[in-house]
């Protein structure tokens, strides 16, 4: 994996980039709006530090598209719906539709209940949980998110892949602090760093991934020839990232009738959201004030020597989103730009425009 993502970055304007990437999703045939919405998902991961979810995805995505694998103009379908859960039918899409419209829904039913309001969405491709707790978080709820993905988690001891990355994300609401916003895979790397490595033929760091027969490999490329990847809390405590996985493919899949375990191989993952109304608990003011306090007790602890700060979860990315959508501009590290440029040119796109970087 690159050593430092910023040597070599192009710096382009980020209305720039977004509609470099609106034009590569409709010449995918998506609509304009859901073009709008997963251009700008991408781009958003971008600003918040994270390239491998942000236009290092447009290689894989562009080829699920013309694949058939997702769908570009997906009807999304209410199954079921009670007061306080509904199920979504996502039709093989991809992006911010539904779960945002699921989440949507658990804020508003959440509140108007004084509790919680679940929701699950079949079929749909999330890409990256942590837009719709931060959703939550800014309407003053708490939010969860998780999603199953394709099987690349063998158990403890074992060779088969049973379960995905299966990522999850929390949200919490402060007053004083922005949101809290946790986002992370069950497994010790996500699975689209390893491809940017393997595209930038660059090893990955020991402990990430492993061979066909179960063997610990650095080789990223090895590993896309039927490897599988390590869970939280390996090597010592791999059955702590297997059980969570365990319990986002019972929740993602198995309970919203998606693909769950082997299945998803088959293209259908699942993912599970809900809101919690903290007035539920406490009057709301009382809660801000409290996870404020909560929050300065992190912030304010003694710091080993050479720390300059303590940070709180999505803390570094929030400040690194504010500096640069001010400025207007995002840097795009070299494995980023080269998966950018060779989309652009398999979907007759322009690239974005380099600035200088002075």
């Amino acid at each position: 994996m690159p050593k430092d993502q910023n040597e070599g970055a192009r710096l382009v304007r980020i209305d720039d980039l977004r509609r470099c990437l609106v034009g590569a999703f409709e010449r995918l045939q998506l609509t304009p709006d859901d073009a709008q919405g997963l251009g700008g998902l991408l781009v958003d991961s971008e600003l918040r530090g994270h390239p491998d979810h942000g236009v290092a995805a447009l290689g894989a995505l562009a080829t699920f598209y013309r694949d058939g694998a997702l769908n570009p103009r997906p009807r999304v379908r209410v199954l079921h719906e009670t007061d306080g859960a509904i199920l979504l039918d996502g039709d093989r899409g991809c992006g911010p539709g539904a779960p945002t419209r699921a989440m949507r829904w658990c804020i508003e039913r959440a509140r108007e209940r004084k509790g919680m309001a679940v929701a699950a969405v079949r079929d749909w491709q999330l890409v990256v949980a942590a837009p719709y707790v931060r959703l939550a978080a800014e309407a003053g709820s708490i939010g969860f998110a998780c999603a199953n993905f394709i099987p690349l988690v063998a158990p403890p001891g074992g060779r088969t892949a049973v379960f995905g990355t299966n990522p999850f994300a929390y949200g919490l609401p402060a007053q004083r602090h922005p949101p809290v916003v946790l986002d992370v895979a069950t497994t010790v790397s996500s699975m689209q760093k390893v491809r940017v490595a393997a595209h930038e033929g660059e090893p990955v760091p020991q402990g990430v991934i492993f061979d066909r027969a179960g063997r610990p490999i650095t080789d990223a490329e090895e590993f896309l020839n039927g490897g599988t990847m390590a869970p939280l809390g390996s090597p010592h405590a791999p059955h702590k990232g297997f059980g969570l996985a365990l319990f986002i493919d019972a929740l993602s899949g198995v309970l919203s009738g998606a693909g769950f375990a082997q299945g998803v191989a088959g293209g259908a993952p699942g993912s599970f959201l809900w809101a919690l109304d903290v007035e539920a608990f406490l009057p709301q003011q009382e809660f801000l004030a409290r996870m404020d306090a909560q929050l300065d007790q992190i912030k304010l602890g003694e710091r080993l020597p050479g720390v300059d700060e303590l940070l709180i979860p999505g803390e570094r990315g929030q400040r690194r989103y504010l500096d640069l959508t001010a400025r207007g501009v995002v840097p795009l590290a070299p494995p980023s730009w080269e998966i950018l440029a060779t989309g652009c040119e398999s979907l007759a796109i322009p690239v974005p425009a380099v600035l200088d970087a002075d």
